[in-house]
């Protein structure tokens, strides 16, 4: 063969080698980066949904609990006092009707689906309630809507006498923590009322909320809501939120 054949055809394969090693390369960053992703062969993981659809007596029902979840309330039977989560079947948009009397009502027609909704209520002066995950399960996202008693406070000064109607500047937002045994994973902060900035938003529409941030290992969700209306005494503005569509791989 004539040497200047041999040098091509020797250049021709280090050129097909060194090309052939970026493409391995490659191939081998996408499989690292599909397994990362836990997406294998296009399959993707499927979602859950929890819809808080219970049968019992009566508007509302405290505490929760389903084979994959536990959520947390407490209640002193002495002075009719609770906190943490509630089933509610109530569903009231008069504002005119947000009262502390009509504390379990959602400010919304009818839950996203099904017959019920979560409530949350936050006490500040005790430890804030948990959602307890009972196997290795990631929550994505999650619909939040006002209750018709925070509502009402938020929008009209005169129906709530230690609570003022907001103005710009001011929030509502729901704190989602994420922990593993006692150690914090994740956060995610849902503005549920934001007057921020010129805007004028409002979750009233079972709106929904990403969870994702709180990350892929942790074993329980702990829940804080947070106001700008706030006295000498703590918050003013009635901290409850409803939950409905908890959704969860």
């Amino acid at each position: 063969m004539p040497t200047a054949l041999m040098t091509l055809f020797h250049s021709c394969n280090i050129l097909t080698t060194k090309y052939m090693k970026r493409i391995v390369f490659l191939f081998t960053l996408l499989a690292f980066v599909a397994c990362d992703n836990e997406w294998v062969n296009d399959v993707k993981p499927r979602v859950y949904v929890e819809s808080f659809e219970a049968e019992f007596e009566g508007d509302y029902r405290y505490g929760y609990e389903t084979d994959n979840f536990k959520f947390d309330h407490f209640y002193n039977e002495e002075f009719g006092y609770w906190g943490g989560f509630a089933l509610t079947h109530k569903f009231d948009t008069d504002a005119a009707n947000g009262l502390y009397e009509n504390q379990y009502a959602v400010y919304n027609g009818s839950a996203s689906h099904g017959n019920g909704a979560l409530l949350y209520y936050y006490d500040s002066y005790n430890e804030p309630c948990d959602i307890h995950l009972k196997g290795d399960h990631i929550l994505t996202s999650v619909r939040l809507n006002l209750t018709t008693y925070t509502y009402a406070s938020v929008t009209n000064e005169d129906i709530n006498s230690f609570a003022r109607a907001f103005a710009d500047g001011d929030y509502l937002k729901v704190i989602f923590t994420s922990y593993k045994d006692d150690k914090e994973v994740g956060k995610v902060e849902c503005y549920v009322v934001d007057y921020r900035e010129g805007k004028r938003l409002m979750a009233t529409r079972l709106d929904v909320f990403a969870l994702t941030s709180l990350g892929k290992d942790y074993g329980r969700v702990n829940l804080k809501i947070e106001t700008t209306d706030v006295g000498e005494y703590g918050a003013n503005t009635p901290l409850y939120i409803a939950l409905d569509e908890l959704s969860f791989m």
